[in-house]
């Protein structure tokens, strides 16, 4: 098994590569909302001794479009990783989430737009973090579809104790 520095540097490639092939947020950020604005992880800053763990809260792993002989595509969330930098009293994260999408019975060749959501919260509920956003991925009849979706926009005050946690999954929720 390759060392830790390293497994993680292999799995971010192929996400930093294809993350600019574009997630939507929701959310319009102002040109001038210098909180919003996407600031690498690798640019500035030291490493901190602590970079929150990312979790899939239950439920949110697998999103299914129909159902029985009307499914059209099952997609899952396979892998997930973050990257932590301190710049300036905050914390900055880079997460990344990448899965696949499996077409249906009713689903031939097509894109599924997947409503991803990244969360970072304190103690568990305190939710200092949230952004739902969207990454199409195309999927051909009898192939699965790859996705990787980077949320790079993560900015949380620097933690006084290691007790924040990131979540991320899909949220078919409409808000």
């Amino acid at each position: 098994m390759p060392p830790r520095p390293c497994r993680f540097a292999a799995l971010m490639a192929p996400i930093l590569a294809l993350s600019a092939c574009g997630p939507t947020a929701d959310r319009q950020a102002a040109p001038t909302d210098d909180f919003r604005r996407p600031v690498s992880a690798d640019a500035e800053g030291t490493v901190p001794d602590y970079c929150p763990r990312v979790s899939l809260r239950e439920g949110t792993a697998i999103l299914r479009k129909g159902a029985g002989e009307n499914l059209q595509y099952i997609a899952s969330i396979t892998q997930t990783t973050r990257e932590c930098r301190v710049v300036d009293g905050e914390l900055r994260i880079k997460v990344g989430v990448s899965g696949r999408v499996v077409p249906g019975p009713a689903g031939g060749a097509g894109s599924a737009p997947l409503p991803i959501r990244v969360a970072v919260t304190r103690n568990g509920g305190e939710v200092l973090y949230a952004n739902k956003g969207t990454q199409s991925v195309s999927y051909a009849t009898g192939s699965a579809g790859r996705f990787v979706y980077v949320d790079e926009m993560v900015r949380v005050p620097e933690p006084a104790a290691k007790n924040y946690s990131i979540f991320v999954g899909f949220d078919d929720s409409g808000k």
